[in-house]
């Protein structure tokens, strides 16, 4: 009876612990690529500071007629959500239903990938839905979603087993929306994951692991990772003021960018100003 209540005394001393469990070893869909991404997509957001009780993942690999999504507890591991997704058509130049390029460059329609923080909410005003604004946390991927106005929102054009084309956005339908709300979104990350040269360095530089790649045979290359060169105007915290319907400002901290470090976000109040790693 004694080493029974001892060996139950640990196992909840390491629980109380260890209150965010790891990423599911198999998960019904995922490849095991995608999977040690999100894991250490999910590192990445506990070494910035923040602890997730949401991680969401979308493998924009696959194609738009498949449950690329998927909605994780990090407190239990457990699936909450698994549903279609759509990506920009912008990646998806031949309307083939598989994105194939991605870009963080305004006006590209394209999804960007990397992992992003799940933002504040607002409601639209077209439909009364929900709507979560994201801020992009891998600069050169995904940092210019406040400016694309890239955010989690419902549409018609994604339901069982097909989802359209979005201008950027990761559209679910809208009773995933719903779903997702009643999860609760205030405390959740989103990763994307996509084919992109340099995405596997930049995560694990930031989860401080080895990076995961697909095997590809010799003639396969990925897309050309985006490019970006510094000047005066990058002194400023690139997640910009927008003065438009639903949209907030943000701060403006001042940070100089260097290409010769990783760049990441990190949180301070409700927001993530980037900063040097």
């Amino acid at each position: 009876m004694i080493k029974m209540a001892r060996a139950s005394l640990i196992a909840a001393l390491v629980l109380a612990g260890n209150v965010h469990a790891a990423v599911p070893k198999h998960i019904d869909g995922m490849s095991r690529t995608t999977r040690a991404h999100a894991s250490q997509a999910l590192v990445c957001s506990q070494r910035l500071g923040r602890h997730p009780d949401l991680l969401i993942v979308a493998d924009m690999r696959l194609p738009s007629s498949a449950k690329r999504l998927w909605a994780i507890d990090t407190r239990n591991g457990e699936i909450l959500v698994r549903t279609e997704v759509a990506h920009g058509r912008g990646s998806d130049p031949g309307r083939q239903g598989l994105a194939q390029v991605f870009s963080n460059t305004p006006g590209s329609l394209m999804t960007s990938v990397g992992l992003y923080a799940i933002a504040e909410p607002y409601r639209n005003t077209k439909d009364g839905s929900t709507r979560r604004r994201l801020d992009g946390l891998m600069p050169g991927f995904n940092d210019a979603a406040r400016e694309r106005a890239v955010v989690l929102h419902p549409a018609r054009y994604v339901r069982d087993g097909w989802a359209g084309h979005s201008e950027g956005c990761p559209a679910v339908s809208y009773a995933v929306m719903d779903q997702l709300n009643d999860r609760g979104l205030d405390n959740a990350i989103l990763w994307i994951e996509g084919d992109q040269e340099g995405l596997a360095e930049a995560v694990a530089t930031c989860s401080m692991t080895k990076p995961t790649h697909r095997f590809r045979w010799p003639w396969q290359k990925l897309p050309a990772k985006p490019e970006w060169k510094p000047d005066a105007s990058d002194a400023v915290n690139p997640m910009f003021d927008i003065q438009a319907e639903g949209f907030c400002p943000v701060r403006t901290d001042l940070v100089w960018f260097s290409q010769e470090a990783p760049l990441f976000a990190n949180l301070a109040g409700d927001r993530w100003p980037l900063v040097m790693w």
